[in-house]
Formats: structure tokens, sequence, C-alpha cells
């Protein structure tokens, strides 16, 4: 009867022992999937990063020739500075000022 029951509780321990070994195996076969996952999304990310860094490298090159073409235009003086009223970002003033809905600087019309 010894045999017996030694040979039971063995056979329990060794269930038992099975029966987390299964359960382990479940939750490390679970992590693989959420991590398989996640690196997915990693993967997207990165591509999406790399396609926005050479969009933004793409916008700067044209940004410099953008200024570089703006530095030789006949908005900028002969003498190298430019009138606070001609720059090329103040358009929207100039635009006022055409259709009169603004009246022009007094310092501007005392240089003319």
């Amino acid at each position: 009867m010894m045999k017996d029951k030694h040979g039971a509780m063995n056979a329990e321990r060794r269930g038992t022992g099975e029966q987390r070994l299964t359960e382990r195996i479940a939750e490390l076969e679970r992590r693989l999937k959420e991590v398989e996952a996640e690196n997915i999304v990693l993967k997207e990310l990165a591509y999406q990063s790399a396609k926005r860094y050479e969009q933004l490298k793409q916008l700067a090159k044209e940004n410099d020739e953008l200024r570089r073409q703006l530095l030789q235009s006949p908005w900028i003086e002969e003498a190298g500075k430019v009138d606070e009223d001609e720059r090329p970002d103040s358009w929207f003033f100039r635009t006022l000022r055409q259709e009169n809905a603004i009246m022009p600087r007094p310092e501007r019309n005392k240089e003319k």
C-alpha cells in the first residue's frame, strides 16, 4: 500500500509539474505573439519615421533653394538690405496698401 501511495503522489507531482510546464509554455507563446505584434508596429513606425525624415530633408533642400532665389530676386536692394515694407514676407501689408485698405506709414512718405 505504501508503494501505491508513493506512486500516486509521484504521479500527482508529475501531473502538477506537467500542468505548470504547459501553463508556462502557453504564457511564453502568448508573450511571443505580443512581442511579434509590437515588432510589427515598431517596424511600421521606423518606416514612417524614415519616410518623414526624407521628406524633411527634401523640404530643407527646397527651402535653401527658395532662400537662394529670394536673395537673387529684385526685392533685395542694391546695398544688400531689404526695405521693411518691401520684404517678401510682408506681401499681406503691400496688398492692403495697394488696395488702399491701410494708410502708408508716415516715415515712408518722408523718404519719397
